[in-house]
């Protein structure tokens, strides 16, 4: 067995001394039984993607090089690998476990991020909101629980992760996800009613990651949360604002610190006295309650008293728990003191109690009965007030279009596309954006779209515009505008490849296995092996009744027939028909 390395117990040492174990003590857990699993690598988990045809053979696949079902997770839809996170062993449990990521059948995720989405009380055909989608695993998992009918809004501020939110999307054949580009403590306005489920997983300090992120042994100190605190307050309240009476939010961290846990949700319900805290559970989980009493440390990681903590940087009185709200005569006695009942219904992950890491969660529910009309709050002072004065609002016109916005698509193209494809359009929303046109469901048009938005001054932009949503993606790109074709995107097979009826050639298996070893003939050399006299010049589908079903896959058509899929979807092509991989086979 492999005994420790010189960081590993430069690390350790470190750690036992860190403010951050002196945080867990303070928090009554047993320093030692924590650091055993906090210092350790995660172990490698993942999430089965739900919409995919050959979902099972996924399953029976990982299954096969060791994978056992996360026991909260139902009807085997996550599961947990033999090995760390990253350190598949060579071979072929590292070769299918990328395969199957980049691919889309799998989504690597870390188990404890699987949390707020399991726990969110929400149901398919719903506008759900994630405020900070990036790099987008959450967003996914959203995605798919709503599929085909529900529509995630996925929200991330930084330009550099709007990338790698969208590359999951994709990755995935998500239709259902439209991304936009706000600091989620400003979002903007959207039609009334609002989001029917919101997910807040904000920014934090990290301090629950110290199995994947090393570095936070190093990095943390106690006045860091309370740096972030306001931040996250600011967030959460502006994602209250917009849920719908009776919808829920559920606020997560990936940190231990209550400061970033329990004072948050604590001065959210001090803020929003529409909102309550629903109780949550879950089998095959150990949680814990949240805590109504919490420490606030200095910079060495000693116990400061609420009476005294004004010197402490970035301190704030709503940094203190309730109790000492009390004592200090800081807020009305009466809202503490409800607060206190209700944040024993948060729930604590520590890395010891299931090999995790560490995690915060708590859901909200906006109180149907602290509404008089069924809109979210952010629409309802400034339209009263108005309505009140007689004000007649002005409808503003929304601003016209670049060429990078997200518009209706253009009808002609979509007609066309018809006619090319043989696929009915119409069930779907149609969007383009330059040279792409995507395709969502109807839901991003009915509620996003078509309606008029009220702004902040009692007036409405006039309707079938996203503005004053900054979006920058709608739906799954379907189609792309190449060399004067209409090109079927590999990404829209995943999602649509049995709609489409023309621009097909259906072929044998042996035609197909040919194509997929390399075989790029002379058109006029695939004709002897296929039953057709003439094929169309540029973007093709080709169609074969596989042993497992019937899979498609995009040619194009010129003096070759060439394979227009990546490497990685037809190495796992490949795998299915027992063929050697690609770069074995050349």
């Amino acid at each position: 067995m492999r005994g420790p390395t010189d960081a590993e117990e430069e690390r350790r040492a470190y750690a036992e001394q860190s403010t951050l174990t002196a945080l867990v003590g303070h928090l009554g857990r047993d320093v030692d039984a924590w650091l055993e699993k906090a210092l350790q690598p995660l172990p490698e988990t993942f999430r089965i993607s739900l919409h995919r045809k050959d979902r099972q053979w996924t399953v029976d696949q990982v299954k096969a090089i060791g994978a056992e079902p996360v026991p909260w997770m139902p009807h085997e839809t996550a599961f947990t690998m033999p090995f760390a996170r990253g350190r598949a062993p060579e071979g072929l449990a590292q070769r299918m476990m990328a395969l199957l990521h980049e691919t889309g059948r799998i989504t690597r995720q870390e188990a404890a991020s699987m949390l707020p989405v399991r726990l969110l009380n929400h149901t398919r055909g719903m506008l759900t909101l994630d405020m900070c989608a990036a790099p987008g695993s959450k967003t996914t998992q959203l995605g798919e629980s709503l599929h085909p009918d529900g529509v995630v809004v996925a929200n991330e501020p930084v330009s550099g992760r709007l990338n790698m939110l969208v590359s999951n999307r994709s990755r995935l054949g998500l239709a259902n996800i439209l991304v936009t580009q706000h600091d989620g403590r400003h979002f903007a306005r959207l039609p009334p009613p609002g989001f029917d489920a919101v997910v807040a997983d904000v920014p934090c300090t990290g301090t629950g990651t110290t199995r994947k992120n090393r570095d936070v042994w190093w990095d943390w100190t106690p006045k860091e949360s309370r740096r972030m605190f306001k931040m996250q307050v600011e967030i959460t309240q502006r994602g209250a604002s917009l849920l719908v009476p009776g919808g829920h939010m559920v606020y997560s961290t990936c940190s231990v610190d209550p400061v970033e846990n329990e004072a948050v949700v604590a001065e959210i319900l001090r803020r929003c006295p529409y909102l309550e805290l629903v109780p949550m559970s879950l089998d095959g989980l150990t949680l814990h309650a949240g805590l109504t009493q919490w420490p606030l440390l200095d910079e060495n990681g000693a116990r400061v008293d609420g009476q005294h903590a004004e010197h402490l940087p970035f301190f704030d009185d709503a940094h203190l728990d309730p109790v000492a709200r009390i004592a200090k005569g800081e807020g009305e006695e009466g809202q503490e003191r409800a607060i206190i009942d209700q944040l024993p219904r948060c729930l604590r992950l520590w890395h010891d109690d299931n090999n995790t890491g560490g995690f915060f969660v708590a859901q909200f529910r906006h109180k149907p009965e602290a509404a008089s009309e069924h809109v979210a709050q952010a629409f309802r002072s400034r339209r009263a007030t108005r309505k009140a004065e007689g004000w007649t609002p002005t409808v503003k016109t929304p601003p016209k279009p670049s060429s990078n916005s997200v518009v209706v698509a253009n009808e002609q193209v979509v007609r066309h596309l018809e006619e090319l494809y043989g696929m009915a359009l119409a069930p779907y929303s149609l969007w383009q954006r330059g040279k792409r046109l995507n395709l969502g469901p109807p839901l991003m048009h009915e509620r996003l779209y078509k309606p008029p938005s009220p702004t902040n001054k009692g007036d409405v932009w006039g309707g079938d515009s996203f503005h004053p949503l900054r979006v920058v993606h709608a739906g799954l790109p379907a189609f792309t505008l190449k060399k004067n074709s209409w090109r079927s995107r590999q990404e829209a097979l995943y999602a649509f490849a049995d709609q489409f009826e023309r621009n097909v050639l259906v072929i044998d298996e042996e035609v197909f296995i040919r194509l997929l070893r390399g075989w790029a003939p002379l058109v006029e050399t695939f004709y002897e092996h296929v039953k057709v006299d003439e094929l169309p010049k540029g973007a093709f589908l080709l169609r074969s009744a596989l042993p497992w079903g019937t899979e498609t896959i995009s040619v194009w058509i010129g003096a070759r027939i060439t394979l227009m899929i990546d490497i990685n979807e037809q190495n796992m092509l490949r795998h299915k028909l027992g063929l050697p991989w690609r770069d074995e086979e050349e």
